[in-house]
């Protein structure tokens, strides 16, 4: 019988697998970390070996979890960070490490793309907005630096697109990263004839793109050995993190809207059809028939990391040393402080800023510091300042008339009781927290039923999608402060943007001159 259900989700800093039965239990689940590589300022790689030998360690491990034949495994889903763009030879094999999201190094051809095409009619054609960020210019910035290598490549992939080809054998893209590549027409559903022209990218580059449930392959007998998982079972496109947590989530109606933390933080909406704005990303949802809007925070998870690694390097150590969570700390050291820290604002902008500023020379701040400030009150305020910029990013939806009625949240800084009464504070809703700290490679997997009809339709999966683990409601006195405190952080960009840009200058000359 049919009942297990395998998912994987190659994220940021690592890969992380899901064995689901049909009830919906997780059976067993693993991660596997790898390192990012920053060879030159701006530049941010991944190993697509490293992702290949962590889904190979990850699988083996769930799968040994349970006694599996050949025919209770109904198939494989793997979604991923997005875009990851990773360039191969017919053969396979890839001809460098692939390009991240984070990787900026693509922002000269920025101005180049607008010159030719112009950020209007890309945003028409595609529903996404020109950035250094997504695809288009890192294609082009690979043309003009890289031409050997251009030349090379038989096919561009994502992250999740490599995975797939490892398994299957077969080169292919899922309809929710295409949208992400800024060369692709949403309305048509076929990769833009008008853009390719203009920036002269040949379309045998890019592969054939299939619905995120479409079934592409199965796996091969040489991958099967690898990853322990048996020959011939199904594997699904396939689709970008966020959609595979959404669904994890049981954000799968219009109206719902998520909360996703990791090193960055995705804020979204699960809609009946495309938006065409310049302050969000649109993509297909994984599920047929909707679409998933999403504004992006690069640094909330990520902000707490670098001050907790950085600044208060002692207390890591000592928690780690006695085999305590190295942030269970901070809640504590935080709720010291009052909601306000009394005064203390943070931009959390330490690698750029998607939306809705969309400005990668942005930077991190602290504004307000004094000399009673305390390190507590510093802690705060980095929850103090994620929270704001969630609220400016739901904002984008409701000013765009979009109903937004179930907020649920889910990744790291949810297991902080007070950062989450925090959110609910700052937005003035009640918020949901989902029982999963990952749900990305458990959404992964409820695909794999919905595609080979363990669930026959979204009702069915919704059944057997993990319960909320808690609510938090909005306390009146203290939303009141953070509405006066909110109004003076979203000034706060406009005031500094113009020392963000010569700073930028500033450390791209020093860089040069090393």
């Amino acid at each position: 019988m049919l009942d297990l259900m395998l998912g994987f989700d190659v994220g940021t800093s690592g890969l992380k697998a899901a064995l689901l039965h049909s009830s919906g239990e997780v059976i067993a689940e693993a991660s596997e970390e790898y390192p990012t590589y920053h060879p030159h300022p701006n530049w941010a790689e991944q190993d697509p070996e490293d992702w290949w030998h962590a889904l190979c360690a990850a699988s083996r491990r769930v799968m040994m979890s349970v006694a599996t034949s050949d025919r209770s495994l109904a198939g494989v889903c793997i979604s991923s960070q997005a875009p990851v763009i990773v360039p191969v030879a017919a053969d396979g094999r890839p001809l460098m490490r692939g390009m991240l999201w984070l990787d900026k190094r693509a922002e000269g051809e920025c101005a180049s793309i607008r010159e030719v095409i112009g950020e209007q009619r890309i945003l028409e054609i595609t529903a996404n907005n020109l950035s250094s960020y997504l695809g288009a210019p890192s294609y082009v910035w690979l043309k003009r630096n890289c031409p050997d290598l251009f030349a090379r490549t038989h096919q561009f992939l994502m992250a999740n697109g490599y995975l797939n080809l490892r398994l299957t054998g077969r080169f292919t893209m899922d309809v929710s990263q295409a949208p992400l590549q800024l060369l692709y027409n949403v309305k048509s559903g076929t990769w833009s004839s008008e853009i390719l022209q203009v920036l002269d990218l040949p379309v045998e580059r890019f592969p054939t793109v299939h619905g995120c449930l479409e079934i592409i392959g199965e796996v091969r007998q040489d991958a099967a050995k690898e990853t322990g998982i048996p020959p011939g079972t199904p594997v699904l496109a396939g689709t970008t993190d966020t959609p595979a947590a959404m669904v994890g989530m049981g954000v799968v109606r219009n109206g719902q809207a998520f909360i996703s933390h990791g090193t960055g933080c995705n804020i979204g909406l699960c809609v009946s059809r495309p938006w065409f704005s310049r302050h969000i990303v649109c993509i297909p949802h994984a599920i047929p028939g909707l679409w998933m809007l999403s504004t992006v925070m690069t640094s909330s998870g990520g902000s707490m990391k670098w001050f907790v690694n950085h600044l208060c390097s002692q207390e890591r150590q000592e928690a780690i040393a006695a085999g305590q969570d190295p942030y269970v700390w901070v809640d504590a050291d935080a709720r010291t402080a009052p909601p306000g820290s009394r005064g203390l604002l943070f931009l959390p902008y330490l690698i750029g800023e998607q939306s809705p500023i969309w400005d990668p020379d942005a930077r991190g701040a602290f504004v307000g510091i004094s000399v009673d400030t305390t390190r507590g009150e510093m802690l705060r305020a980095i929850m103090e300042g994620v929270a704001f910029g969630i609220r400016q990013n739901l904002q984008v939806y409701l000013d765009g008339g979009w109903e937004v009625y179930d907020i649920r949240a889910q990744g790291g800084p949810t297991k902080s009781p007070l950062w989450n009464q925090i959110v609910s504070d700052v937005i003035g809703r009640t918020m949901y927290v989902s029982s999963l700290r990952n749900s990305a490679p458990v959404g992964d997997a409820l695909l794999v039923g919905l595609a080979t009809g363990i669930y026959q339709d979204v009702g069915e999966l919704e059944k057997v999608c993990p319960a909320l683990s808690s609510a938090y409601t909005p306390n009146v006195e203290t939303k009141s402060i953070y509405d006066q405190l909110y109004s003076i952080y979203r000034g706060l960009y406009g005031c500094l943007a113009d020392a963000f840009h010569e700073l930028a200058m500033v450390r791209n000359s020093s860089l040069r001159t090393r």
